[in-house]
C-alpha cells in the first residue's frame, strides 16, 4: 500500500483519502480539494518506480499523459483540472466521476441492451474523433476506461496513460503496451503504420463487449483461434449490429473504417441511409484502470508453438507480453469502482392516472411478475399516496432546464444530495403515504418529462424513483433514463418491454428482480410511466 494516504498536498490544496486504483506505472486516489469543498481523482506514479535509474523519464512521461489529456476537451472525456509537484512528485488532478466502469456493469453475465450500448459507444466515438482531430491515439479503448457519470448517464472516456502521438499512415514507433482482448493486431508491433483505424479496432471491440459480456478473443490469436460472432453469443443481437461490429474489429487495418466518424455512421440508428457493402468476413484488441483479461481454451502445446512462430517478427518486449499475459490469463487485477451508487438490483414499473405522473400515484403491484402480451384491462390504481397535491399547474416553473436527450435516471438508494445536485430544488414536496417518507416531483421537461421520488425520512435515500414520459419522447431518451433507474443495470426483458410500450403493443409490464419491484405502462393521459420501489415498500 502506497505510504500517501492522508498526505495533504500542494501547499494543503488537496487531502488523499482512499487509493481506488494501482497498475505498474500509476496510483490513482480520491481525493478531497479543501479549497473547494469537492471530491476529486488525483493519478501519481507507482511509489516503485522511484528505484529506478530512469524514474526522470517516467515523470516526463506522466507529465506527457497530463499535456495530452488537457487538450482533448470534450463533454465525454474526463477533464483535467491541475497538474503540479510536490516533493519531486508530480501529481495529475481530474473530475470525480461518481459511478461504475461499463466492464463492472456488464461482467461476468449482464449483457447491455442494444439500443443503450449503441448509445454510449457513440458518445466515446464522438470524444475519440476529438482525440483524433488532436494527433493522438488513445489506444486502450475497452469497458473498464468507460465510466457512466452515475447522475447524466454519460459515458466518460478516461485514463490517456498509453495515448500516443502519431502522423496518419506514417511508420512509426510506439511502446507496445495494449489491453488484451481490445487491442489491434499491429499494436503489438512497435513500429508500424499508425492510423485512427487503431482505435476504430477498439471502440468496436468494447461494443462486442458491451452487449455480449464476454472479452473479444485477442486479436493476436484469432488467426489460431477464430472470434465467435456477436450472434453466437447473443441471439438477440440484431443481424446489422452485428455485421457492424465485425467490420470495425477487422484484422487487417485497410478493411476496417478509416475513421471512427465512418464507422460510427454504420450503426444502426445512425444513418438509416447507410448500408454496409458486401463483404465476406473471415473470422471476423497504463491505465486508471487495470485490465480484465481473458479466458483461453485452446490446448496449450499448440498454443505455445503457433506463438513462437507469430511473434517471431515483433520484439522481445512483445513477446513477453503475451507470454505474461497467457500465464496469468486467470487472475484478476483489483479494479476502481468511481462513487457508485447504492446496489440497484432492477427496475420496476409504476402507473399513474394523473395528467402528471406522481409519487403518490403508483397502484400497487401485483404479487407475481407477469407481461401483458395483448392488452388487457387495467385495474383501478391504489394511490400510495392521497395527500399529495395536484399536477404542478402550467405556470409553475420548471426545476431545471435538462436537455431533454439527458434525462437523468437515479436508482433507488441514490441519495437526496446527488438528486438536488443534479436537478435542483423539486418543483413539490409533501409527506410519503408510506411510512417514514417523504415525496418531491419535478418537472424536468414541462408536458414532456416528470420524475418524482420517495425519500426516506431516516437516510434521506431514495425508496422509489418514478418517471412518466409523453409520447412525444423519443424511445431512446426514454430507455436511457430507465436504464438509469436500474442502476444502469437495465435488463433486455424490461428494455424489450418498453419498446413494446411505446410502440403500443404492450399496455403494461410488471417486473421483480433482487429486492425491487417495478412496473412500466400507458396511462389514460396517452403517458408512459415506470416506477421502482423497494420490494418492501408497500407491505
Amino acid at each position: 500500500m502506497d505510504s500517501l494516504i492522508g498526505q495533504t498536498i500542494s501547499n494543503g490544496k488537496y487531502t488523499l483519502q482512499e487509493e481506488i486504483g494501482r497498475g505498474g506505472f500509476g496510483i490513482t486516489f480520491k481525493a478531497i480539494h479543501h479549497f473547494l469543498d469537492q471530491t476529486v481523482v488525483i493519478k501519481t506514479l507507482n511509489e516503485s518506480l522511484k528505484a529506478e535509474k530512469n524514474f526522470a523519464d517516467f515523470q516526463r512521461k506522466f507529465q506527457d499523459e497530463a499535456r495530452r489529456l488537457a487538450t482533448c476537451v470534450h463533454p465525454n472525456i474526463v477533464r483535467i483540472s491541475d497538474f503540479f509537484l510536490d516533493h519531486d512528485r508530480a501529481y495529475m488532478v481530474m473530475d470525480y466521476i461518481p459511478g461504475k466502469n461499463l466492464e463492472d456493469l456488464v461482467f461476468p453475465d449482464r449483457p447491455m441492451p442494444e439500443a443503450i450500448a449503441i448509445r454510449y459507444i457513440q458518445q466515446i466515438g464522438s470524444a475519440l474523433e476529438v482525440v483524433h482531430r488532436n494527433g493522438l491515439l488513445h489506444r486502450d479503448i475497452k469497458p473498464q476506461n468507460i465510466i457512466l457519470h452515475e447522475k447524466t448517464q454519460e459515458a466518460i472516456l478516461i485514463d490517456f496513460g498509453i495515448a500516443r502521438e502519431f502522423t496518419p499512415n506514417e511508420t512509426q514507433t510506439h511502446t507496445q503496451m495494449m489491453s488484451v482482448g481490445y487491442a489491434p493486431i499491429e499494436q503489438y508491433f512497435a513500429q508500424k503504420k499508425r492510423s485512427p483505424a487503431s482505435d476504430v479496432y477498439g471502440l468496436a471491440a468494447t461494443l462486442y463487449a458491451l452487449v455480449t459480456a464476454t472479452i473479444p478473443t485477442a486479436s493476436i490469436l484469432r488467426d489460431h483461434e477464430p472470434m465467435p460472432e456477436p450472434r453466437e453469443i447473443q441471439p438477440t443481437i440484431t443481424p446489422e449490429l452485428n455485421q457492424v461490429i465485425l467490420r470495425g474489429m477487422e484484422m487487417n487495418v485497410v478493411d476496417r473504417p478509416s475513421t471512427i466518424s465512418e464507422w460510427l455512421a454504420l450503426l444502426p440508428n445512425s444513418s438509416p441511409h447507410v448500408t454496409l457493402p458486401p463483404k465476406s468476413v473471415t473470422s471476423p484488441t497504463v491505465a486508471v484502470m487495470p485490465s480484465r483479461e481473458p479466458t483461453v481454451t485452446a490446448k496449450p502445446g499448440l498454443r505455445a508453438v503457433w506463438l513462437l512462430a507469430a511473434l517471431s517478427a515483433l520484439t522481445l518486449t512483445g513477446v513477453a507480453i503475451v507470454i505474461l499475459w497467457l500465464q496469468s490469463r486467470q487472475s484478476q487485477p483489483p479494479q476502481i469502482t468511481l462513487n457508485s451508487p447504492s446496489p440497484l438490483p432492477s427496475i420496476s414499473p409504476i402507473p399513474s392516472e394523473t395528467p402528471t405522473p406522481r409519487v403518490s400515484e403508483i397502484p400497487k403491484p401485483k404479487p407475481s411478475v407477469t407481461a401483458s402480451p395483448a392488452p388487457t384491462p387495467a385495474p383501478q390504481p391504489v394511490l400510495i399516496d392521497p395527500s399529495l397535491p395536484e399536477p404542478i399547474p402550467p405556470e409553475a416553473p420548471a426545476a431545471t432546464q435538462t436537455n431533454p436527450n439527458r434525462v437523468p435516471g437515479f436508482a433507488v438508494g441514490t441519495s437526496e444530495q446527488e438528486v438536488r445536485a443534479a436537478l435542483g430544488e423539486p418543483a413539490q414536496t409533501k409527506p410519503g403515504y408510506w411510512q417514514n417518507t417523504r415525496s418531491v416531483l419535478y418537472e424536468v421537461v414541462p408536458d414532456r418529462i416528470t420524475l418524482g421520488y420517495l425519500y426516506d425520512r431516516t437516510t434521506n435515500q431514495i425508496r422509489q424513483t418514478e418517471a412518466s414520459f409523453a409520447q412525444a419522447v423519443d424511445d431512446l431518451t426514454i430507455q436511457v433514463t430507465v436504464n438509469g433507474m436500474l442502476g444502469s443495470q437495465a435488463t433486455p426483458e424490461v428494455i424489450d418491454a418498453l419498446k413494446q410500450i411505446y410502440r403500443r403493443k404492450l399496455d403494461r409490464h410488471n417486473f421483480q428482480q433482487g429486492k425491487l419491484k417495478g412496473t412500466i405502462y400507458r396511462n389514460e393521459q396517452d403517458r408512459i410511466y415506470v416506477g421502482v420501489w423497494d420490494a418492501d415498500l408497500h407491505d
